[in-house]
């Protein structure tokens, strides 16, 4: 196995692939008003293509996949594909990134056929919120998907939360609390405009990580978290006594591209050196050759910017992609 480094010394170990870009919700930041968007329902990877990128990527030193979408769930054969990756022995660790509407259904067949972790998305405690949120959602779905997991030993389970001013800031309090008696890592996540189509209502809702915090430690204390890192760009915290822990992602306050670990490949097999730029890499021209993929793995390597470079120009991260982040993975 070899060694991926990318010309500023990160080690990219780390695979994120959205395997659909379809969901059961609609979340507005993630999914654009009906009728805006139109998903690929042909251009998406088959299973076989899926693991060929994945074993040129192992071969030359990913070690770890998450699978993103849409909502990797509504896959039919994502059982299988769980399995065809956990028989690729450079791979380490299978990850999952979930609304957690069908995982009740589904973990129990996920853990057997190798996936190790997962990641829930969760915006409300509030059924109605919650519903405003994804359009439509049912809060009870994913709240039982979450009791499934960690039944099921899917630890450790993470709950992302995009904290949204006027939306469910007012919940920040309920989901810190989440942690007190339950093994579960709570991180807030900064909301991003991923394109000029979420520029004005980013605009209305942003919420900085610093009044994120201010929120939180209104619960108790934070000490950080030292020992764990995890394979993400979120920095942990703990209260006192609490058996879960509290994770921040700042995407826009306070970028984590100098730690940044990872590739992404989008659902129609375009790899994305970074998610702050619009350079994509067509796999499907590499017409499933594993030595065309490396090669397409190495350029992409080289198009990844100079985090300095971004730190300087925040402006310039933003607002440069076209696709939505269901298509993206996030």
């Amino acid at each position: 196995m070899g060694s991926l480094m990318d010309p500023y010394g990160r080690k990219i170990d780390y695979l994120r692939v959205s395997v659909i870009d379809r969901c059961n919700l609609k979340c507005f930041y993630c999914v654009p008003e009906p009728g805006s968007c139109s998903p690929s329902q042909t251009g998406v990877m088959d299973i076989e293509e899926i693991i060929k990128i994945i074993k040129a990527a192992a071969a030359l030193g990913i070690e770890k996949v998450r699978l993103t979408g849409g909502e990797p769930l509504i896959r039919a054969d994502i059982v299988e594909l769980v399995y065809r990756i956990s028989q690729i022995k450079e791979i380490s660790d299978i990850s999952l990134t979930t609304n957690a509407v069908l995982l009740d259904k589904l973990a129990s067949k996920l853990v057997k056929a190798g996936l190790n972790r997962v990641n829930i998305s969760l915006d409300s405690l509030d059924p109605e919120i919650f519903k405003e949120i994804t359009r439509g959602g049912a809060l009870q779905k994913t709240l039982q998907g979450i009791t499934t997991a960690l039944a099921e030993g899917l630890t450790p389970v993470k709950i992302n939360m995009v904290a949204m001013k006027g939306i469910n800031s007012e919940e920040i309090s309920k989901f810190v609390k989440l942690t007190l008696d339950n093994d579960l890592h709570v991180r807030f996540i900064e909301y991003m405009p991923v394109n000029k189509h979420h520029e004005e209502q980013w605009k209305k809702h942003f919420m900085p990580l610093s009044e994120i915090q201010v929120l939180c430690e209104k619960i108790g204390a934070l000490k950080r978290e030292e020992a764990y890192y995890g394979n993400g760009p979120a920095d942990y915290y703990r209260i006192e006594g609490a058996k879960g822990l509290i994770g921040f992602i700042s995407p826009v306050s306070r970028h984590f591209c100098s730690k940044c670990n990872r590739l992404r490949v989008t659902s129609d097999g375009k790899i994305k050196p970074c998610l702050f730029s619009a350079e994509e890499i067509d796999l499907k021209e590499a017409e499933s050759d594993e030595e065309k993929i490396k090669e397409m793995f190495t350029k992409a390597l080289k198009l990844r910017p100079d985090p300095y470079k971004i730190d300087k120009n925040p402006n310039g991260r933003f607002n440069c992609n076209k696709r939505e982040m269901l298509q993206i993975g996030g």
